[in-house]
């Protein structure tokens, strides 16, 4: 049996990245609504609903691919690799495919926190592997062993948790909740303003 390794961070913030270009075929669906936004001036309502799906689209797409790769593409094009917590050789279970990412899907509230937690441990999983009981390996060595970063988890969590609770109040207060509908506008142009805010503060 091969040998298994805890990936770097930056390995793994690049295979994050390359999946938010292919999860945007998973939301071919919404593509007028998207060219509506985009393209015009004129106000684009969503039901609950709809914003829900949108809203699980990245899990979806994390769960196709456990099933079928144990990796998302980005992982898989970087040779990494989810697998359960005490066993690397075996196949992940149908729970774990379903629990990672839905799990990580709390990162509305709590922004990257979730993942922050990693800094804490030597194998680097956070809270989404804690619950589904999984972690992300790679074959080949790595020049250095992962440490504990107790300053920089504790910083990052504080922060990230901070901007999680601004942001997902800020949405759901954009909600119309009567009608159960949003505007897919004014709820970009919140998430924008909460930016700048943050930005303003640093």
């Amino acid at each position: 049996m091969e040998d298994v390794y805890v990936p770097s961070t930056w390995k793994r913030l690049f295979a994050f990245g390359i999946d938010q270009i292919f999860i945007l075929l998973f939301y071919f669906p919404f593509a007028k609504t998207f060219v509506q936004l985009f393209f015009t001036d004129e106000d684009v309502y969503v039901s609950l609903g709809k914003l829900l799906v949108m809203f699980l689209v990245p899990a979806l797409y994390e769960f196709v691919f456990l099933m079928i790769l144990q990796a998302t593409p980005g992982k898989w094009l970087l040779g990494l690799k989810v697998v359960p917590a005490h066993n690397a050789y075996a196949e992940l279970q149908s729970a774990q495919c379903i629990l990672r990412p839905l799990v990580s899907r709390l990162s509305f509230f709590f922004a990257w926190a979730i993942y922050a937690f990693a800094f804490f441990k030597y194998d680097r999983t956070h809270v989404a592997d804690w619950v589904a009981e999984t972690r992300v390996i790679q074959f080949t060595p790595r020049p250095r062993r992962p440490q504990i970063r107790w300053i920089l988890g504790v910083f990052l969590v504080l922060s990230y948790v901070y901007e999680g609770v601004v942001y997902s109040s800020s949405v759901l207060g954009q909600i119309d909740w009567a009608s159960k509908r949003v505007e897919l506008r004014s709820l970009l142009n919140v998430t924008e303003m909460v930016d700048v805010a943050e930005d303003g503060e640093d």
